[in-house]
């Protein structure tokens, strides 16, 4: 998931052999609806109402793309801005913590309570868990913010070595991350002697980098030249998300399936080859959202899911058929949104300003 200053683009080469770009609106409407997908994982997960489990498991593609889509891109950054980059990322770690970390600290009304709280928060072997799996003992939610950029620095330090490789060997190589971190998820979690817990499987090594690695070789290789009418993609991502539902079913809440692996690589192959380059103003403004406030929307989400789910656990007796607990994802993200676009034109208005400022000078 790129911040605001990332542009999506579909690259097309002309007559000349020169890259074209134009900015790829599908992946921009596709942004936000993962971003819409997460809220809803963060708010059905372990809620036992009806369906929660299932929307949770159709959830699942959501972290999956963005991992892809900014492997995709990061090919066609020079190395200045692929540092400048990972700093971004790195100061939007270390603040979206820092203010989760202070939300939470405001909560308690005595200097001995903040010092109990903290001790809650950072037990014995948080930081090293940080540190190694990415896992925020802060806010769960935050653990992308550290596996994207471990993803990041592994392959500004290996990257060069590591295209070098055949390109079977490289797909070899994420495809082994990707399902051997799978299977040993699947295999250790079944068995209660072993400690193993989500972050060890949940993290920049075994989730985000092989997304990352796919979406690279995507963007070097033909994965795009095999056309599929455009038709045939609903009943493509109906059956995947069929056997997400028959696979959690089967073997459980799980972290990932195979058919959110289909998932992802379908709405990739659709974002690629149905770019939206000129669509309509209703169409723009929605892929003007989805590119300037999904990384926002992620970040925040969390803090008004919590206030809206106390809301109604004060207001309503807890209903575990369809009712008014499954709108929350929905006005969760409506207010994440809002504040997100504001944030968005505010940030653009003054970037205007400095800019006009600039010639004037």
């Amino acid at each position: 998931m790129y911040i605001h200053s990332v542009l999506w683009y579909n690259g097309r080469n002309n007559s000349k052999g020169l890259i074209h770009m134009k900015r790829n609106r599908t992946i921009d409407i596709l942004r936000l609806a993962a971003a819409f997908a997460i809220v809803c994982l963060h708010n059905f997960s372990g809620s036992n109402v009806i369906g929660a489990e299932e929307t949770v498991a159709l959830a699942r593609f959501a972290v999956p793309l963005f991992f892809l889509f900014s492997g995709y891109f990061w090919v066609g950054m020079d190395k200045r801005r692929r540092l400048r980059q990972a700093l971004r990322i790195f100061t939007w770690a270390v603040l979206a913590n820092l203010a989760y970390l202070a939300i939470d600290l405001s909560k308690q009304p005595n200097e001995f309570l903040v010092k109990m709280r903290l001790g809650q928060i950072f037990p014995e072997g948080s930081i090293k868990n940080l540190l190694l799996y990415n896992e925020s003992p802060i806010s769960a939610h935050l653990w992308f913010l550290g596996a994207f950029l471990y993803i990041l620095i592994l392959d500004m330090a290996l990257g060069r070595f590591f295209e070098k490789l055949p390109r079977p060997v490289r797909w070899s190589f994420s495809l082994v991350l990707l399902f051997g971190g799978l299977t040993m998820y699947q295999l250790f979690t079944r068995n209660p002697e072993i400690n193993f817990q989500l972050f060890h499987y949940r993290n920049f090594l075994l989730f985000g980098l092989p997304f990352f690695v796919m979406g690279k070789l995507i963007r070097t290789g033909s994965f795009q030249k095999l056309r599929i009418p455009l038709c045939r993609y609903p009943f493509a991502l109906f059956m995947a998300y069929m056997l997400t539902v028959m696979e959690y079913r089967w073997l459980g809440a799980w972290e990932l399936y195979i058919g959110s692996i289909a998932t992802v690589l379908l709405l990739a192959h659709l974002a690629l080859n149905y770019p939206l380059e000129d669509p309509p103003k209703p169409v723009r403004a929605i892929a003007w959202l989805g590119r300037e406030t999904a990384f926002t929307v992620y970040i925040i989400h969390v803090y008004f899911l919590d206030l809206i789910r106390e809301a109604y656990w004060a207001n309503y007796q807890w209903q575990f058929e369809f009712g008014i607990y499954h709108m929350i994802p929905a006005i969760t993200f409506a207010i994440s949104l809002a504040i997100a676009a504001g944030t968005a034109l505010v940030r653009i208005g003054v970037k205007k300003l400095f800019e006009k400022k600039k010639e004037t000078a």
